[in-house]
């Protein structure tokens, strides 16, 4: 008989057949029957045609369910049917799935009612399935049979809860969660208070590590900020892991079909952040402090050496000029100690070596610059002297070649400098972020690194403002770029003719009998 011919006919259980899966079907055939699944119970919601990245958002919301992807972010343009759909494929596993592949699933958002009325809806939707399923029929069991949590008469449990609320100890019978989706945990509101998203954050990843093995989170979410959690999804390195993003236009190519051209001029002269909601370029675009496009041109490279975190991305050559920029930090888990070296006779100039970590104590960072810099020549360091004087100290008993810092200027012939380090103030750090900006926008440099690229990129002018805010209220750290920043001012300190005469000076100075 052919499909069409069952679709019309009376016999539901043959219908049936064409809906439920289980392990042995082809990925294929899955998104065959929940296409024709939802189409068949539900036509309301298909009354335009799919966009081609439909598609990809069914394979990937599939691969989380299957366990083959533990992190999917979601990230389509507002009115691009990510959660309709996503509502839709959970309702049709739960109806469906005869192998009961995920047996608890929790909506997380960052309002109650918004959860509520999603899993509301998904029970709607098993409910309307016009009687061809039994599952809130009476058992021997008892059971949760709620709009916004409930738990089907095959044992499969749908929840909703906040990402406000504590996700420990969330067990179904013998069961953890096993499969997470995050949906609107991140909004204008939430952005406005550093506490509430490092909060959100702390509690995504309490229930996303409190997953059942071979659970999955599937994250549907706007990116309208640099400064919040979805920036940090679409930036942390984790393995299968899969970011869709898909603004409604790009380079004039309309995503979906059930929108014009006016329908998106209209959304330009009417939506407050066209950029964050409908082309998924986050708010930050409006105040980035360095050329994006310059930087979008920059390719990462892979390093040729990782030295216990140290990563060297070209060797050294010996007839080059070297220099390396360090920011110190405490090593207590908050913001890193930071390196970055630059060969400064090459065109342009490379970026050949970078280092953090947040756990190295400032007198072991000594060590590790001193270490460091034996890796391109013992080139000159300037090492911010802010505070933890113990790095500087280290350094310099090592033998390091350390930045002087010039005094203000007297009245004498010559002043030699007497502080170790680079001093980041509010007018250096002004100064050297402004030189790096024109070494940005002339071409000047290549960054090489992944990380180092990333900081650049999300860097604002607001980011320049020199203030003290408590490290543990934010997800925004640039030790990388301010220590590149550094090293970059090391370019005219760098020949190692002019510093070996330059601390033979001072050090006569001081000593007469050298």
């Amino acid at each position: 008989m052919e499909l069409k011919q069952i679709l019309q006919s009376d016999d539901k259980k043959l219908i049936k057949s064409l809906f439920i899966f289980n392990s042995s079907h082809s990925e294929k055939e899955i998104l065959f029957k929940f296409n024709l699944w939802s189409r068949y119970f539900f036509p309301k919601y298909f009354t335009s045609e799919d966009a081609p990245f439909h598609k990809d958002i069914d394979l990937y919301n599939l691969h989380s369910y299957q366990g083959k992807l533990t992190t999917f972010v979601d990230i389509a343009f507002r009115g691009g049917a990510k959660t309709v759909r996503t509502k839709l494929f959970i309702a049709y596993c739960v109806a469906n799935d005869e192998d009961l592949t995920k047996r608890y699933i929790k909506v997380l958002t960052s309002d109650t009612d918004n959860g509520s009325q999603i899993v509301t809806d998904i029970y709607n939707i098993l409910i309307n399935t016009k009687g061809f399923y039994s599952l809130f029929e009476k058992t021997d069991k008892k059971r949760e049979e709620r709009m916004a949590s409930f738990t089907t008469s095959t044992g499969v449990k749908v929840k909703a809860d906040t990402v406000g609320t504590d996700q420990r100890g969330a067990i179904q019978e013998d069961a953890r969660p096993d499969l997470i989706w995050f949906e609107d945990f991140e909004n204008r509101t939430t952005l406005r208070s550093a506490i509430k998203t490092k909060s959100i954050w702390d509690n995504m990843e309490e229930a996303r590590t409190g997953l059942a093995k071979d659970g999955s989170c599937i994250y549907t979410c706007n990116y309208i900020s640099e400064a919040g959690n979805v920036h940090k999804l679409v930036t942390k390195e984790s393995s299968n892991k899969k970011v869709l993003i898909v603004p409604i236009i790009k380079e004039g190519v309309i995503a979906w079909n059930r929108y014009s051209k006016q329908d998106i001029e209209d959304m330009k002269k009417d939506d407050e952040d066209f950029e964050g909601e409908r082309l998924c370029k986050p708010d930050a675009g409006k105040d980035i402090y360095f050329n994006r496009d310059m930087l979008d041109k920059m390719t990462p490279i892979e390093p040729i050496k990782n030295i216990a975190g140290f990563k060297i991305f070209r060797d050294y050559n010996p007839a080059h000029r070297y220099g390396g920029g360090h920011d110190v930090a405490g090593g207590v888990h908050l913001d890193s100690s930071a390196s970055v070296f630059i060969d400064f006779d090459t065109f342009p100039a490379q970026v050949v070596g970078t280092y953090h970590s947040n756990t190295i104590l400032p007198e072991a960072f000594g060590d590790e610059i001193y270490s460091e810099s034996n890796q391109f020549g013992g080139c000159i360091l300037g090492v911010e002297n802010n505070k933890f004087d113990q790095t500087i100290l280290k350094a310099k008993q090592l033998g390091a070649k350390l930045y002087l810092t010039q005094p203000k200027a007297i009245k004498s012939n010559f002043n030699l400098p007497n502080t170790y380090g680079w001093n980041t103030n509010s007018v250096t750090k002004s100064q050297m972020l402004s030189a790096m900006r024109e070494v940005i926008d002339s071409g000047l440099i290549e960054l090489n690194d992944k990380e180092l690229i990333q900081e650049f990129k999300s860097y604002t002018r607001n980011d320049v403002i020199d203030r003290e805010p408590d490290a543990r209220l934010t997800t925004r750290h640039f030790d990388l770029l301010i220590a590149c920043c550094i090293a970059w001012q090391m370019k005219e300190h760098s020949r190692v003719k002019k510093i070996t005469n330059y601390h033979r000076e001072y050090e006569k100075e001081k000593n007469p009998a050298i």
